[in-house]
């Protein structure tokens, strides 16, 4: 792994968590030379974004826009068939396991959503650069492709994963559809305009949000997501119990398919509690249903650390409809001014109670 490498990998470790991220993606089939995966993996388990990055050597640089441009038009050829070697290698279901940023050792699923990403460094490229890299054959393949700023932008206005893996999709039938546009505008029902520059530095990320949620959906966003990405990265040692295995992973897993809705609930709900346990007020201070998704989640206000019944719980689930996932959240304060928040997960579908 080079510098640029293990940079894209920091930023990602820090904006996804670390148990969904997948590097040193090497690996040697019997009687052949060693390969690679790509150059980094977000692993969600049902979805994969799968990435590859090129960059540019400073002292190679130049000054002129048509000879970067040129290097970064080399560069994706080469891109676009490492992408499709990656796809038919996950297909594959013959590659060894690859350890996550937690240092687990993780299965790919042959059968999960892959969405491949070029990412590139190179600081005298603007905006000006193709915003997906169009086929050139029956057999091939439209694929995003991003500066690396307007990755990390597009991964500061995006909550979630799921959001991400969202985006990508709808980023890339845009400039399908559209072309290198360079003015979008958008309305939403109540009569609310927003107006895009799309190839500036991922703006389109904004107009994807105003279309789901309109154009006021984007302005809450800070205070949720910092405390909700807190709370999942202190994840590792809070969860009490999870069926069949021992670790923090499926939970993540679980919490890595949000959108913003979602966790805006969560956040409003886990503060809820913790105000309901600073008053010794110990019940269940609230819950987050998803039909759709079929899971129950229920925020319980309690002392030290104390649970409820999971069969009881899930005997109150059960009166709304089916479900297939079951979590806890249990908030107290250990003191007069540090609190907690510990999980109990169960998963009767093992829908993310992966192989490690």
């Amino acid at each position: 792994m080079n510098d640029s490498e293990r940079f894209l990998s920091a930023f990602s470790e820090l904006r996804f968590y670390k148990e969904l991220v997948l590097r040193n993606l090497h690996f040697t089939v019997e009687g052949s030379t060693e390969k690679e995966v790509a150059d980094l993996l977000i692993y969600g388990g049902d979805f994969v974004i799968a990435i590859q990055l090129k960059a540019r050597n400073e002292k190679d640089q130049t000054s002129d826009p048509e000879k970067e441009l040129k290097w970064l038009t080399n560069k994706c050829k080469v891109a676009k068939k490492q992408v499709k070697e990656s796809i038919a290698f996950i297909r594959s279901g013959d590659l060894p396991t690859f350890e996550n940023g937690r240092n687990k050792q993780v299965k790919l699923s042959a059968t999960t959503e892959i969405i491949p990403l070029v990412v590139f460094m190179n600081d005298n490229i603007g905006n000006n650069y193709p915003h997906i890299l169009r086929k050139h054959s029956e057999d091939g393949m439209d694929i995003n492709c991003m500066s690396f700023p307007d990755f990390q932008q597009m991964c500061k206005v995006l909550l979630s994963p799921m959001e991400i893996i969202e985006y990508l999709k709808w980023r890339l039938l845009f400039f399908q559809n559209n072309g290198d546009v360079n003015i979008s505008v958008y309305m939403d029902d109540k009569d609310n305009i927003m107006l895009v520059k799309p190839s500036h530095g991922e703006a389109l990320s904004h107009q994807f949000i105003a279309e789901k949620y309109g154009v006021e959906g984007d302005r809450e966003r800070t205070k949720y997501i910092e405390a909700f990405t807190d709370m999942l990265h202190k994840l590792p040692c809070r969860v009490v119990d999870e069926s069949k295995n021992d670790s923090s992973y499926p939970l993540i897993l679980f919490f890595a398919h949000f959108n913003r809705l979602e966790i805006k609930e969560f956040v409003e709900r886990v503060t809820r509690s913790l105000n309901a346990a600073r008053k010794e007020d110990y019940s269940i201070c609230g819950s987050i249903r998803n039909i759709e998704q079929r899971y129950a989640v229920f925020f319980v206000s309690t002392h030290d650390g104390y649970s409820l019944n999971m069969d009881h719980l899930a005997e109150i689930a059960q009166k709304k409809g089916a479900f297939d996932i079951l979590l806890q959240v249990l908030c107290y304060w250990e003191n007069n001014v540090e609190f907690r928040i510990d999980y109990i997960f169960q998963d009767y579908a093992e829908r993310y109670l992966c192989t490690f």
